[in-house]
């Protein structure tokens, strides 16, 4: 009767022996799923630690596991082994790799809030009710919102564990050669925070034209009588800035990627025979920073379907017009030549022009509450806000979507299909109607 084969897995009788060196080092045999024979080895300082090697090189061989586990015994390991591989991720089977800029984001909230807070926890500690207990005193001690983003980070990164084989999908703790740990992503059995809703408010035109004449006019004459000497700020760029924002619906850091080959000029003609002058410009990039790379601009938005050609309102047209007109080529500075630039010629960061315009809320507090406007709520996002209002009011809320780069991703793919540099034309025509006189 001839010798039983062995199950799939099952090792041999393993033999031991010590290397030159010092080291134990067993060896046995296995067979794979396809019958083939294996001869796999394992080392230690012990029979126990070369025992277990020689296990996780059979885990290998018959496809339990797709990597040898690693000893990721607290959150701060899981957290740096993590990153690690989201920095350099190189999985062919994903289409679209995170961006550097997001992972850096995920590294901020790991190094400020995760380890601080968890990092010396066993990850067989981590607990769904110890998770929530923690995500708890992050709402009430910081916020609604980083208590969710620490969630999002923390149950991204038990995900991660679980594909590379240190936990299983199913159970609850299990025993392994390194020890108890979870076998399954406990951050997800947490519960998200509902956060409160963004606040926002539409402006008309007599508030915006207010608001322009604070900044250009008002604010000059108070910041001089106040600083006799001294850097001024740039009454200018906020002013410019935010009839751009209006013009374009563009988000804070894509005005001040636009490039001169962006902007273009076409001739219309009108009823009466004259002509005037249409300006469109090209929504094709954002300015990001990294910690690898510094300030660059990105060749796309925040996504990449949401590129378009914008047919701009008179206003914005008119700041367009003057940078086009105004602006230099610098090959050194300014490689991407970007029209919106430093004094020195370099581009700008949306974090400059973000303090610019809480500068501004802060000495003319009383001045936008008497006029309707709420200081806290004036921000780029909410005067993002405002043009979808005018123009869904005016033109419809498709319209609106398309100008803002908003759809559903089925729609938006049809849409492309048949128009691959989307042109949105109407929404300039609602905007000179909803904010005629603004700049005058």
């Amino acid at each position: 009767m001839g010798r039983r084969r062995r199950p799939l897995g099952e090792l041999g009788a393993v033999q031991y022996t010590v290397d030159p060196s010092g080291f134990v080092v067993a060896r046995g045999r296995v067979y794979d799923g396809g019958g083939k024979e294996h001869r796999p080895s394992g080392s230690g300082a012990t029979n126990e630690e070369a025992l277990a090697e020689l296990q996780a090189a059979v885990d290998v061989i018959v496809g339990r596991v797709l990597a040898r586990r690693e000893r990721l015994m607290t959150v701060a390991g899981l957290a740096e082994a993590w990153l690690k591989a989201a920095y350099h991720d190189d999985d062919p089977r994903v289409l679209r790799q995170r961006r550097e800029q997001t992972v850096d984001g995920y590294a901020s909230v790991v190094r400020a809030h995760v380890i601080p807070r968890a990092g010396a926890i066993r990850i067989a500690d981590i607990t769904a009710d110890r998770a929530d207990g923690l995500l708890i005193d992050l709402a009430r001690e910081k916020s609604v919102t980083t208590s969710n983003k620490v969630r999002t980070v923390m149950s991204l990164m038990f995900d991660w564990a679980i594909q590379q084989g240190h936990f299983r999908a199913a159970g609850s703790l299990q025993q392994t050669r390194h020890g108890a740990v979870v076998v399954a992503n406990p951050i997800r059995a947490t519960r998200r925070a509902d956060e409160p809703d963004t606040v926002y408010f539409d402006l008309d035109a007599v508030q915006v034209k207010h608001i322009l004449h604070l900044i250009r006019e008002v604010w000059p004459e108070r910041h001089r009588a106040r600083y006799p000497v001294g850097r001024r700020p740039n009454f200018k760029l906020l002013a410019d800035y935010i009839l751009i924002t209006l013009g374009t619906s563009e988000r804070t850091s894509e005005p001040i990627a636009i490039r001169f080959r962006d902007v273009r000029f076409e001739a219309v003609e009108q009823p009466d025979g004259s002509l005037i002058m249409d300006v469109l410009v090209w929504v094709g990039g954002t300015m990001v920073r990294t910690r690898s790379r510094g300030l660059f601009r990105q060749d796309s938005p925040k996504a990449e379907r949401q590129k378009r050609w914008v047919r701009v309102p008179k206003f914005a047209g008119k700041v367009l017009s003057e940078l086009v007109a105004n602006h230099v080529p610098d090959p050194e500075r300014n490689p991407d030549d970007l029209l919106f630039t430093t004094e020195r010629g370099r581009p700008r960061d949306a974090s400059a022009l973000g303090e610019l315009l809480r500068m501004f809320r802060r000495e003319f507090e009383p001045e936008l509450l008497a006029i309707g406007v709420d200081a806290e709520h004036l921000t780029f996002r909410s005067l993002r806000k405002a043009v979808a209002a005018a123009v869904s009011d005016a033109a419809g809320i498709e319209v609106a979507r398309d100008l803002l780069g908003h759809s559903d991703i089925s729609i938006t793919e049809g849409h492309y299909a048949k128009r691959p540099e989307l042109i949105v034309e109407v929404a300039a025509v609602a905007l000179d109607e909803v904010f005629a006189g603004i700049d005058t």
